[in-house]
């Protein structure tokens, strides 16, 4: 019975939602695809820069299913998603679609959305007044989901602040902007 307990502990476990898990490009939404996803791992194989990770008991998240940790291994933007598509079940939609030419249509990596970059205020070195552009340089649609713009200096009331600002509607969620922010809580 105990054993039996256990095992159906762990069914529930990995059937309930995660909103925070980084899931990799084309995942649908959190409760469907724990529902589609088998933890066959075929789309952590497929990562070319092994930046997905399947979970394991502890992690807090499903065990067997792919996530992202950002700081440690962002989402490297592969422009043919080959984590995508190789999932067999529709986990992992490869909708990320785009016109080409001759209205053919083409994987874009530009149209996924993992998550949200969030600039915080209180640990971001911009803000505080030192030059910093690191997450800016680093994003791969560079000038159209992180901007550098000048804010007013509230300490000084004279001089202006160069601050990352993130646009929702270009931001792909990949963490590359993580990955370089110089801070040891990324910003």
């Amino acid at each position: 019975a105990a054993v039996g307990g256990l095992v159906w502990a762990g069914f529930l476990e990995g059937k309930k939602a995660y909103p925070t898990v980084l899931r990799p490009p084309g995942a649908v939404d959190e409760a469907r695809f724990l529902a589609a996803c088998t933890k066959c791992g075929l789309c952590v194989a497929a990562c070319p820069y092994q930046a997905l990770v399947l979970a394991a008991p502890g992690d807090g998240r499903p065990v067997g299913t792919p996530y992202f940790v950002m700081r440690d291994h962002p989402c490297r933007m592969c422009r043919d998603i080959p984590c995508a598509a190789i999932c067999p079940t529709g986990a992992l939609d490869t909708g990320l679609v785009s016109d080409g030419e001759a209205g053919q249509s083409i994987l874009n990596i530009n149209k996924a959305r993992i998550g949200l970059a969030v600039i915080d205020r209180e640990t971001c070195i911009a803000y505080w007044g030192i030059q910093c552009d690191a997450c800016y340089r680093a994003c791969p649609v560079i000038d159209k989901a992180i901007t550098v713009d000048p804010v007013r200096n509230d300490r000084t009331g004279k001089h202006a602040i160069l601050g990352p600002v993130v646009h929702s509607d270009h931001c792909t969620g990949c963490g590359m902007c993580e990955r370089a922010c110089v801070t040891k809580k990324a910003s």
